[in-house]
């Protein structure tokens, strides 16, 4: 299995650029005038890009391992489908619209892209997250929590039960356990 690569400098350039051909492109479809996004290629994992407002700075974040992997795909679907959902944002805001609703499959087809919310990819060679798991019992059988799950358990905050038993779940206390 060949390691895959994150992309260099000149490609991150022609990605951005074609991020802001495509706002430039809503511009005149919309007849308004939009920013420039801030672009960022620090998105891991599954998504090739990702559309996010936090504390009022709106970013598009792209995954510089399946840009190098899949470059002309996604240059040609995940740029003006993050770029969709930022202009929509703009327009309609998020909390107004579905996040692949109506309003950004119109503008999904008026850039002449495919609207299709979701690619699968093949993920070889491209490095993953590895979460963190917590095991845990119940009457039945054994459990192993995310993180999350786990913290809020111990600072009592949730309780979670077995789906097959309905029993609460619990730590498991030693390794001998199964």
């Amino acid at each position: 299995m060949e390691i895959i690569k994150p992309i260099g400098i000149s490609e991150q350039k022609l990605v951005v650029e074609a991020t802001a051909d495509y706002v430039e492109r809503a511009q005149q479809l919309l007849g308004a005038d939009f920013s420039q996004v801030t672009v960022r290629f620090d998105l891991k994992g599954k998504a090739a890009g990702m559309y996010r407002v936090r504390q009022g700075e709106r970013v598009i974040r792209y995954n510089s391992y399946l840009f190098a992997k899949y470059f002309d795909d996604n240059l040609a679907v995940t740029v003006p489908h993050e770029v969709a959902h930022y202009i929509t944002d703009m327009v309609y805001g998020l909390r107004r619209i579905r996040p692949h609703g109506p309003e950004w499959k119109q503008l999904m087809a008026d850039f002449g892209a495919d609207a299709s919310r979701t690619c699968s990819y093949d993920l070889d060679g491209i490095p993953q997250r590895v979460y963190q798991r917590f095991p845990y019992r119940c009457d039945c059988t054994r459990h192993d929590l995310t993180a999350r799950r786990h913290n809020q358990i111990q600072d009592r905050k949730k309780l979670y039960f077995c789906r097959q038993c309905g029993a609460p779940l619990a730590p498991l206390s030693g390794k001998s356990e199964q």
